[in-house]
Formats: C-alpha cells, structure tokens, sequence
C-alpha cells in the first residue's frame, strides 16, 4: 500500500513538472473601463479598479475638467497595471459649417447619423415676458400674402416717435424669427422682416402688419460622423464578438459601465468596420515630463485640430530612464505601465490629471461629442505572467521599449 501511495505522487509530481514546461500557466488578470464625456483581483473579484474624479464640462477653449485617474488594488495579491485608451468622437460631418434649406427641421429626421441636424436656438429667450419682446407672428405675411408656415414664430419690439420740430416719425423695430419644430425646441432661420403698416405714434406694435420676403431654416448638413481610435491590443476577453475582433476593450460592444450607457457596435458608429490598433508615436501625444499637456488622436485625426489635451499626473517618466513607482508609455504597444508591483491596499500616482480644452478648439468642435475610455489591465506581479502567452505575452528585441519594461518589471516580480 505504501508503495503504491509513493508511486502515486511521484506521477503526479511529473504531470505538475509537465504542465510548468507545456506553459499551461491560467495567470490571474484583470480589465477595467472608464468612460468620460467634450464619460479586478486575487483578481478576478473586481478588487483592481480606475479609481477616478471626474469632472465634465462642456468642451470651450482655454478652459479645462478635472480627471483624475488612478489604479486601486483592494485585493491580497501584488499586481502589475497598464493603462491605455479607447476613444470616440461624435462630430459633425461639415465640422460646423451651417446650410440653409426651404423647409423647417422635422424630429422624424433623426432616422440615421447622416440626416441634417438643425441648428439649436434660444427661443425661450424671446418668449420670457420680461425679453420686451411681444409674439407678432399672426401680423407677419410672406411676399405672397400668406400666412407663415405652421411653426415660425417671429417676436418683435418697436416704437414711432415723432420729430418735434419737422413732425416727421421715426420708426425703431428689432425681431427675431425661428421654428418651434417640437415643444420648446427651436431651429434658427435666415430672415429678412420688415414693418409694412400700422407703425404710428401711440400704436402698440403688436397692432402693426410686417412682411417675411424671405425664410430659411439653418442646418448642419449632413449630420454627424464618427472617429474611433484604439491605442492598445486588449489582451484579455473582449466586451463581444466585435470588440474581441478588434483587439478592443469596449469598441464594438454596447452596455453600461459605472452608469454610462454607451454602443460602440460598428452600426453605431456609422463605421464600416471598427479601427486597427494604433498606438500613439508622435511627439506631441507622448508625455515625457511631469504634468505634460499631450494631445489625443481623434479630433486631429477627424478634424484637423489638436483642440483636446490630457493633463498627465507628476509621476512620469520615459523608457530611456526607469525607476521605480512612476508611469511609463510605450510607444510600441501603445500601454502607459505603472513600473512597480501594487501591493495590496495601495493606490498608484495619478496618471492623468485633467483634459484641457485648447484655444484651438473652433467650430469643428460644434456640438461634438468626446468619450475617452480609459482600459485598464492588471496581472499577478510574477514574471511568467508577464511574458507568458495567456498573460501580457510581452515579447521585445533586447534593444526595444517593451523589452525594457520587460526586464524592469521582471526584477520586481514575486518569485
């Protein structure tokens, strides 16, 4: 019997040694998302999150939002972190450039990301009764005599005054005209309006007759597009089959993510298939020093302009000189790498500080929308996982970026 039990773990001993030479390591990893709108642990617990204080604001030049991004390990296992983006950016086809048609806007129109968009007005301005702004629009006849079409409004202010001295009379008239698509939206228009009659001394001017020669309604023509842009290959399973496809993280996909309802899928976004990997090389997207402002790729892709910026945090350092509990880029992989193991209950430097919107930002930006996906991916602190096949699978030349993350990483790694 004891013989038997000794040749029992001898074999099993020999499949263990089997399995470590096969490389059937399963390392422990990790994936988390943030999603801003211009919105993990002994890792499989969710215990290695984005820690994040996002403060949005409206996308206006020389102004910025408060975005601070961190990586948190509440788990009981020391991990390695990356970090990298996904971006999308919602814009309009003619980046601004405003159209006028004969007809006013319909809410039917919406059907598909190339309908024409219209341009918003503030036509509650004009309707609040302290404006001074009386609503004449049952005076106003177009050039045929007509009544205006269903939906324009037209609000005016004026007075008749009389010369004392050669008795003749002045008369001051200001209006604006715009289209009430749907209760309390309203469309501008290009009008021209004229006082035809009824402008005497004493009169109320909403007793006077005007003429509209000419309407038309203002639209961004064509409607919106879409830029994507991935920086960094997921390593881990993606969010669907599109997402996987693609070597992303949540381009493809469709959900909710800490309370922001997205879909990325490719119908979406308008797009004919979602975009290659494509870190960022140029000069003016790497940070090298302590609180960078580095540019993004979508918008001086899509729109010429570098007109949103990242802020980075105080703890960054290139490649060339490595040390410890600093960020990182690799301009080979496109990951930001936090260059020491997160220990249990620790929290890493922040990476980014704020997103800065630059006085380039023009009318390109008109009613743009701007989500930056922050993907983070973490891993057991072990040097197999960093280059094993279902960890990081980190492969380098001696000579190369990756290769000297690798090693620095490597020294620091649990045995």
């Amino acid at each position: 019997m004891k013989k038997n039990k000794k040749k029992k773990l001898v074999a099993a001993a020999c499949l263990a040694l089997l399995a470590a030479a096969a490389g059937t390591f399963a390392w422990i990893n990790s994936q988390d998302q943030r999603i801003n709108r211009v919105k993990s642990a002994a890792i499989k617990d969710g215990s290695v999150s984005v820690e994040e204080n996002w403060n949005p604001k409206p996308i206006v030049p020389g102004t910025d939002a408060t975005k601070e991004v961190a990586v948190t390990n509440s788990g009981n296992t020391p991990v390695f972190v990356r970090v990298s983006y996904e971006e999308v950016l919602k814009y309009l086809t003619e980046k601004g450039a405003v159209t006028n048609r004969t007809i006013g806007w319909k809410a039917s129109e919406t059907s598909t990301l190339s309908d024409d968009i219209p341009v918003e007005y503030d036509g509650e301005k004009y309707k609040d009764a302290g404006s001074g702004y009386i609503d004449v629009t049952a005076q106003v006849k177009n050039s045929s005599a007509d009544a205006l079409p269903a939906g324009v409004k037209v609000y005016a202010k004026g007075s008749v005054t009389k010369d004392p001295v050669t008795g003749d009379e002045n008369t001051t008239f200001s209006y604006s005209a715009f289209f009430e698509y749907a209760p309390s939206k309203y469309q501008a228009m290009e009008s021209e309006v004229s006082v035809a009659s009824g402008n005497t001394v004493d009169s109320q001017i909403e007793s006077w007759n005007f003429v509209m020669p000419k309407a038309e309604y203002l639209v961004y023509k064509g409607g919106y597009s879409h830029k994507a842009t991935n920086w960094a290959a997921s390593s881990l399973e993606g969010a669907s089959t599109e997402a996987t496809a693609a070597k992303a993280s949540l381009l493809g996909s469709a959900g909710k993510k800490y309370d922001v309802d997205y879909n990325y899928t490719i119908a979406a976004l308008g797009l004919s298939a979602l975009p290659a990997v494509t870190p960022a090389t140029a000069t003016d997207q790497i940070p090298v020093t302590n609180a960078d402002k580095k540019g993004i790729q979508a918008d001086k892709e899509a729109l010429g302009v570098s007109g949103i910026k990242v802020e980075y945090g105080a703890d960054m350092i290139t490649t060339a000189a490595l040390a410890k509990d600093k960020w990182a880029y690799n301009k080979e992989d496109g990951y930001f790498y936090f260059t020491s193991p997160i220990i249990s209950g620790a929290t890493t430097p922040h990476l980014l500080k704020k997103l800065v919107f630059t006085n380039d930002v023009g009318t390109e930006f008109t009613n743009a929308t701007y989500d930056l996906v922050v993907k983070m991916e973490a891993i057991q602190a072990t040097k197999e996982a960093l280059t094993d096949s279902t960890g990081w699978n980190l492969k380098g030349a001696d000579d190369s970026e990756t290769k000297k993350i690798t090693t620095f990483l490597d020294r620091q790694a649990a045995s």
